[in-house]
């Protein structure tokens, strides 16, 4: 059996995963703090050890963190929502505690690789996802193996430049894809149609019961992220791009105006068709993918 632990800055997330890759127990515990570690871990070996009683020989932990990781000295680099694991030796410290081998990794590469394997991609071969929610993250699966890079770093799809002199982005440059459909982004597009940010829960079911402004920022919003689909394609060339996290609640209101934006500046025609969809595991695909890491 293998625990996959998906660590958000409000909730952990983790899920027991059988031999034949059937969820038997889920648990979810409040994070409690993103800057004190004691607290932080303290949730994190809650979540496990509620996961290791319900499951017999546990052979090894996979985690999920969000931002960038050293994969190879399983390090957690500078994770945006929950900072208190910065430059601490996470895999280490959860292997230490629970003499079960652990592995961590960024968890949109988690998403990737359980939409992969038991998702939308599941029949697919090159499969690209993307994590839209308080930042956006990506993860570039092939043959149901994540690519790294050489430093472990490939699939940072967020901070594409989609224009030189845009939007300031939070990782410091402008113009980034994140700044324009991470949930601030939606909400700064938002203030242009309605004077004031509008909350992303609250812009979904307001564009559902036809309000024009609202669904006039779900329209801005997916071209531009059909300018990052696009780059996405002539890049890689995918068999599938799987759109996940909170946003992609939007549906097709984002999905819609992103496909067409993406089809108008594909390069080559023969890739016109690539299929963008929505991530099919839900909440639950971080944690699934970090019980994947070691297959």
């Amino acid at each position: 059996m293998h625990i996959g632990i998906d660590i958000g800055g409000t909730n952990i997330k983790g899920i027991l995963l059988n031999g034949d890759k059937k969820i038997v127990a889920k648990k979810k515990v409040p994070t409690r703090s993103k800057t004190n570690p004691k607290i932080i871990f303290g949730q994190i070996f809650k979540c496990i050890e509620s996961l290791v009683k319900k499951g017999k020989n546990v052979k090894e932990i996979g985690i999920g963190v969000a931002g960038p990781v050293d994969v190879k000295n399983q390090i957690v680099l500078n994770p945006p929502n929950v900072v208190g694991l910065k430059n601490l030796e996470l895999g280490k410290i959860i292997e230490e505690k629970f003499k079960i081998k652990t592995v961590i990794d960024n968890d949109v590469h988690c998403l990737a690789l359980a939409e992969a394997i038991m998702g939308a991609g599941k029949d697919k071969n090159l499969v690209v996802a993307l994590g839209i929610g308080t930042g956006v993250g990506g993860g570039i699966v092939m043959n149901k193996k994540i690519i790294y890079g050489k430093s472990g770093t490939a699939g940072e799809l967020g901070h594409m430049m989609i224009d030189k002199y845009g939007r300031k982005c939070g990782c410091g440059a402008r113009g980034c894809l994140e700044a324009y459909i991470n949930e601030k982004g939606i909400q700064k597009t938002s203030r242009e149609f309605f004077g004031r940010r509008v909350k992303t829960v609250c812009l979904h079911p307001m564009a559902r019961k036809g309000d024009l402004k609202a669904r006039e920022t779900w329209e801005v919003t997916g071209k531009y992220l059909g300018l990052g689909l696009a780059n996405i394609v002539d890049t890689f060339n995918p068999d599938i791009i799987i759109i996940g996290g909170g946003m992609s609640n939007a549906g097709e209101l984002l999905l819609n105006p992103a496909k067409k934006e993406m089809r108008k500046n594909i390069l080559s025609p023969l890739a016109k068709k690539t299929k963008v969809v929505k991530a099919k595991l839900g909440e639950w695909a971080g944690a699934i993918g970090a019980a994947l890491l070691n297959e």
